[in-house]
C-alpha cells in the first residue's frame, strides 16, 4: 500500500498571487517613474508614485504602485518587500500627472482587514488589475484573498 492511498487531493486555492514578472517591473518602472511625474501621466491615472522614506536608512524611495479605491481610500496592494518602508511611515509624497500631493500612508497586514478590502478591489478593478487570479469556478471569500498573503498600504489626504 502507498502513502498516497487513503488520502484525499489536495485543493487548489480559489486565490492565488500573480504579480507581472520581476524582470519586466525592473526594466518598465524607471521608465513609469518619469513618465507618470510629467504631465502625461495623467493617462496613467492608477500608477501614480509614492514617495516615502526608508525605514532603516531613511533614504527616498519613489514606488510606482497601483492604486485601487477601497470604501472611498486609495489602497495599494502588495507583498514586496519595498511596503514595509511604510511602515509608521506617516507623511508622504503622492506624483501624479505633473503634480505632487502630500498624504497619510499606512501599512495593514492583518489578513482579516486586507482580505475583505482585496476582495473588493477584485470585483471593481478584476483580479489581473490586481496581481492576483481567481481559481476557474471559484467563488472565493474575504479569507481566500486573505490566504494570497498580501498587506496594503491605505492613502489617505490625497
Amino acid at each position: 500500500m502507498s502513502s498516497d492511498q487513503g488520502r484525499l487531493p489536495s485543493k487548489a486555492p480559489a486565490v492565488i498571487s500573480k504579480p507581472p514578472p520581476a524582470a519586466l517591473i525592473r526594466l518598465v518602472n524607471p521608465l513609469m517613474r518619469v513618465i507618470i511625474r510629467s504631465r502625461f501621466g495623467r493617462h496613467l491615472e492608477p500608477l501614480p508614485v509614492l514617495r516615502v522614506k526608508g525605514r532603516r536608512t531613511g533614504i527616498r524611495r519613489d514606488v510606482v504602485a497601483g492604486v485601487h479605491t477601497v470604501d472611498g481610500i486609495a489602497t495599494v496592494f502588495t507583498d514586496r518587500p519595498w511596503r514595509l518602508n511604510f511602515k509608521d511611515a506617516g507623511d508622504i509624497v503622492v506624483m501624479s500627472g505633473g503634480a505632487e500631493r502630500q498624504a497619510h500612508a499606512m501599512l495593514v497586514e492583518e489578513p482579516s482587514e486586507v482580505g475583505p478590502a482585496l476582495a473588493i478591489a477584485v470585483r471593481q478593478a478584476g483580479a489581473g488589475n490586481i496581481g492576483v487570479a481567481v481559481a476557474k469556478g471559484a467563488d472565493p471569500t474575504p479569507a481566500d484573498f486573505a490566504a494570497v498573503g498580501r498587506s496594503m498600504i491605505r492613502i489617505t489626504n490625497v
